[in-house]
């Protein structure tokens, strides 16, 4: 391998070749696929040096990575064609071979999806251009409207929309009642959990600011290097302008704010939310805890000393079984937002996942059921299997759970 990198170094310094744009023949071939591999040696160096800095265990490390990833796109596996450099990084955090197997095949599909998007864009402009309009004309001077022709209303662009949910926001900054999201809990998430965390503070930002009444949102206890700030500025590339309506804190909510008027929502704790407080300044945590499942918000609470709260979602909803009633933050402020203007729990409550309540799987079974013949005789079976059992007398259940093997009846 490293005999074949050096020849082709040695290639490209004594004699570089131009990338060949139409192939003419077989040694043209041949020259454009030498300068392709050259290229992709060039770019693998640039990885290398760039988050190797001259280390040779890492970069042995990152090399047998670029070489397993290299031999599963020539045996046809999940493979994406290109990685950049976070993905190397990320990558070289992972330490099992099915962890590394999982990640490529998310990016590659995540590759392949973007390559259909856009071919399927291609082709709708390529469809548009080659359509032939409708002329439906009456008279040869009259105006046709529609698209690519005369309009009646001025086009509202979306930037405008863009400037004017903007405008709300700012608003709610000067006016609006203060929210908190404690993104202290970086440290207790995986990456997958602090991309899942970023995508939630996304919506929570655009649900915000079209609502008709937002809040003055305040991100406390911000890591501004930490990967979810990474994740939450390729979200929202304007994150740091300065006139953009989000306030972003380095430090806690108790450096910015009364202790005295801080709740904190959390599913832990003992205490229900019955009645929305305008007064006072509610705490919700940034976390994602599918794989740590540890009461974290409620210790913090505790050890900052703050008053603490709950929604109160098992006197208005019936949940479902094996469903946790620990919400997204996508959920959470929708929720306060729409309870401060109403006061209603159950018309703030909508926005809750219907997959978490019993209605649902009601719902879902009874389709199920309807679908499926064959899962229809069987239940009804089982019940009466069930009656007849249940059908005995008490006398009667404890004399036939006396009888043995021996007894005439069971030969």
């Amino acid at each position: 391998m490293y005999w074949v990198r050096s020849i082709f170094n040695h290639l490209k310094t004594q004699r570089k070749v131009p990338p060949v744009q139409k192939v003419v023949n077989s040694n043209s071939m041949i020259l454009n696929q030498s300068y392709r591999f050259i290229s992709q040696l060039d770019e693998s160096d640039k990885i290398i040096q760039e988050l190797c800095k001259n280390d040779a265990e890492l970069e042995k490390k990152l090399r047998i990575l670029m070489l397993e990833v290299e031999v599963m796109r020539q045996d046809g596996r999940y493979a994406p064609n290109s990685l950049n450099t976070n993905q190397w990084q990320h990558l070289m955090t992972l330490h099992s071979r099915n962890q590394r197997n999982n990640y490529l095949t998310y990016l590659w599909k995540t590759e392949k999806a973007r390559e259909n998007q856009k071919a399927k864009k291609e082709a709708r402009r390529k469809e548009f251009e080659e359509s032939k309009p409708e002329e439906n004309k009456e008279f040869p001077d009259d105006l046709l409207y529609g698209l690519t022709h005369q309009a009646l209303f001025l086009r509202i662009r979306d930037q405008s929309i863009n400037n004017f949910d903007n405008y709300r926001a700012l608003q709610a900054i000067k006016y609006g009642q203060p929210v908190v999201i404690d993104c202290s809990y970086e440290e207790h998430m995986v990456l997958r959990e602090t991309v899942n965390s970023a995508k939630q503070m996304t919506f929570v930002f655009g649900d915000n600011r079209i609502h008709k009444d937002p809040f003055d949102i305040h991100m406390c206890n911000v890591n501004l290097r930490g990967d979810f700030m990474k994740q939450l500025r390729r979200n929202i590339p304007s994150l740091e302008e300065p006139w953009f309506p989000l306030n972003i804190h380095t430090k806690s909510y108790l450096d910015i704010f009364p202790k005295d008027k801080l709740v904190y929502l959390t599913p832990h704790c003992r205490e229900e939310l019955t009645k929305f407080d305008h007064d006072a300044i509610y705490i919700v945590g940034c976390m994602v805890d599918k794989v740590n499942n540890e009461p974290l918000s409620l210790a913090k609470a505790k050890r900052d000393g703050i008053k603490m709260a709950k929604l109160p979602l098992d006197r208005f909803l019936e949940w479902a079984p094996g469903s946790k009633k620990n919400l997204n933050i996508n959920h959470m402020l929708p929720i306060l937002s729409d309870l401060k203007i109403s006061g209603d729990w159950e018309f703030a409550l909508r926005h809750i996942p219907r997959r978490k309540l019993m209605e649902t799987k009601i719902l879902a079974m009874q389709k199920k059921i309807k679908n499926n013949a064959l899962l229809k005789e069987d239940i009804f079976r089982n019940l009466s299997l069930k009656s007849k059992v249940k059908g005995f007398s008490l006398k009667e259940n404890k004399l036939r759970s006396r009888k043995s093997l021996y007894d005439d009846d069971n030969v």
